[in-house]
């Protein structure tokens, strides 16, 4: 019987292993089941057998990508927002015109789930066949406790169908609403004693964030988030 399924040969590796830090030239790889078996330079192949060799021709092999920071959950289109940009308008400009996080609002609380799933699950795939392994894919852009929650079951529905590992953030902090402008306290609570333990309860964020940003949510106000995060259940309480 082969001691491997697969031997890829005639490649450079990159490797992250701490006997073999950086590139090797001349490389064969060994794989059998799902997971590396060797990994080295082909002139130091042990005597083993493999059920299927291949040639590379010299192309690279590294370590699959991890993106740490994703907003794939979302609806619309703000490519016009990128020619503003480029004239020299600022995103903060954007943002109190009304463009920016909140025009991606309302085209998300506007979309169905199948739209979501669709546009959420096609952008996932484009980063799978870039090489990304793992994705974090963060919620946002409903800034309601409905919309939230679906951004985040789509979420978790593309982490059950796709090959790549995907964790989930829950990121209610990430703009004050059109329904709580000049209420950012009153908004922070909602996020806090609705939506948080409701994401909690059903389990459907892997973590939180918020965006602490003079367009978005003060340092203090952002404490009060995080805080609760880490007590689920607990009521938030502002800084003097």
């Amino acid at each position: 019987m082969p001691d491997w399924d697969l031997l890829l040969t005639d490649a450079r590796a990159a490797t992250m292993a701490a006997a073999e830090y950086g590139v090797i030239d001349d490389a064969a790889v060994a794989i059998a089941g799902q997971r590396i078996a060797w990994i080295g330079k082909a002139g130091d192949l042990p005597a083993a057998t493999a059920r299927e060799s291949r040639s590379l021709d010299g192309r690279w092999l590294t370590p699959a990508l991890v993106d740490c920071h994703t907003h794939l959950a979302f609806a619309g289109n703000r490519a016009g927002e990128f020619e503003q940009r480029l004239k020299g308008v600022s995103y903060e400009q954007i943002a109190r015109a009304g463009g920016g996080i909140m025009s991606t609002v309302n085209a998300t609380r506007a979309a169905g789930d199948a739209t979501l799933l669709a546009e959420t699950g096609a952008r996932l795939t484009l980063l799978k066949n870039e090489g990304c392994a793992t994705v974090e894919i963060k919620s946002g852009y409903g800034l309601d406790l409905e919309t939230e929650l679906r951004l985040l079951s789509v979420a978790r529905k593309l982490a059950d169908e796709s090959p790549v590992t995907v964790r989930t953030t829950f990121l209610g902090a990430h703009a004050i609403p059109a329904e709580f402008r000049g209420k950012s306290d009153d908004y922070i609570t909602l996020v806090c004693d609705e939506m948080l333990p409701e994401v909690h309860a059903r389990g459907l964020a892997d973590a939180v964030d918020a965006y602490c940003e003079s367009i978005a949510f003060s340092t203090d106000t952002s404490t009060v988030f995080l805080f609760a995060a880490s007590i689920p259940l607990a009521s938030p309480s502002f800084p003097e």
